[in-house]
């Protein structure tokens, strides 16, 4: 069984963030967090897009192993 540890670091911070103002520092610090979240959803479609590319790649060479997963 696990045990759930809450991560309080982060609950802290999303309210710092929540709590950010109209300042043009604080748009800023707002925009780099929005801009590194959609790099990650970009680089998460690229890393999928490999990894059907590779799972294709397997299934087609021959004498490969049909019992192997790769993932």
């Amino acid at each position: 069984m696990a045990i759930y540890k809450p991560d309080y670091t982060l609950i802290e911070a999303k309210e710092v963030v929540d709590k950010l103002g109209d300042s043009r520092k604080d748009q800023m610090i707002k925009y780099y967090i929005t801009n590194k979240e959609s790099e990650i959803v970009q680089l998460k479609n690229i890393i999928d897009k490999y990894e059907n590319f590779f799972k294709l790649m397997n299934e087609l060479l021959p004498n490969n192993d049909r019992t192997l997963k790769l993932y």
